[in-house]
């Protein structure tokens, strides 16, 4: 018993003939009846009655007709995951990014890349660069966006974007009328900081220490993002990435330019010695190419001039 003497055994079931069924496996009718003839001796009983040219199924010939159309949904399935793999629509894809990105900026992108590969499964993770740094080397995501660069030599890190911080103040705070805000501004103003773990809190501390401006901060945010509910609730003022800020519909909360600048980096991170899986590529390259986009969008949104 051989795939081929299926084949012609399907063939035969599904035309309801010998003719018909060599003309779908472009083979002749005697060669068609000799597989099937084959198919017989390896099975130990007959399939078919004959009377002339024409042959009816036995009944034993229906019953190993549903497995064999089985099979075939298998092989069909097969066939479908083979193409989807060259054409790399089918697998799977994990990420992880630092919170904003991936919360504001992910979902879109993968929502959008799962349009037209409908059949690519992802995993998105929301942590901190080192944790996510760390689930890189270890393989544990395919690739990860990070505001550090990867420092363990497992890793490759390439950087992408650089933005710029911004101030967020209550509507009603005695800043809110100006267009610009610096750190000097803030001086004994009630601060909300960003929890020690976060990076950018070292960055944002720093400037203000470098300026000598001392702040009231009584509250910690362990996020970006949880900083825009204290704001809100008048508790006083923080400086944020600008992604956690982009298209605040919050009409207690505004969005102002910050100087000294507090430089935020966007970096891919990839482990060193993956295997090759050309999905992950496809969507690497998607989603840089959307990612450009959106951060476009965050330095054009409303951000008014320097010189002002």
């Amino acid at each position: 018993m051989n795939v081929r003497q299926i084949e012609a055994f399907q063939a035969v079931m599904a035309s309801g003939g010998v003719t018909r069924a060599g003309e779908r496996l472009s083979i002749s009718q005697p060669a068609v009846s000799q597989l099937i003839a084959q198919f017989e001796r390896s099975c130990g009983f007959r399939l078919f009655d004959r009377q002339g040219s024409k042959i009816t199924p036995t009944r034993e010939a229906e019953a190993l007709y549903v497995e064999v159309q089985r099979m075939f949904v298998g092989v069909g399935q097969i066939a479908r995951v083979a193409t989807a793999l060259r054409d790399q629509n089918w697998g799977s894809v994990s990420l992880a990014a630092f919170p904003a990105i991936a919360r504001r900026a992910l979902p879109e992108i993968l929502w959008s890349f799962c349009e037209t590969h409908p059949d690519t499964r992802f995993r998105l993770e929301s942590m901190r660069s080192r944790s996510l740094i760390d689930a890189v080397a270890a393989q544990h995501v395919d690739f990860a966006l990070s505001i550090l660069p990867g420092d363990r030599p497992e890793v490759v890190s390439t950087h992408l974007h650089r933005l710029r911080g911004v101030c967020i103040l209550p509507a009603r705070h005695p800043l809110a009328g100006r267009k610009r805000i610096h750190a000097r501004d803030l001086a004994d103003q009630d601060f909300i900081s960003l929890g020690p773990q976060d990076h950018s809190r070292f960055m944002i501390d720093r400037i203000f220490d470098e300026l000598r401006v001392s702040r009231r901060s009584r509250i910690e945010a362990g996020q970006s993002e949880t900083t825009f509910s204290f704001v809100a609730a008048n508790a006083g003022v923080a400086v944020v990435d600008p992604i956690s800020a982009y298209n605040n519909d919050d009409k207690r909360i505004i969005v102002r330019p910050f100087d000294p600048a507090v430089e935020f980096d966007i970096w891919l991170i990839r482990p060193k010695a993956a295997r090759p899986f050309n999905l992950v590529d496809r969507f690497v390259a998607f989603t840089l190419d959307r990612l450009a986009a959106f951060v476009s969008d965050v330095n054009a949104a409303g951000v008014p001039p320097k010189s002002s």
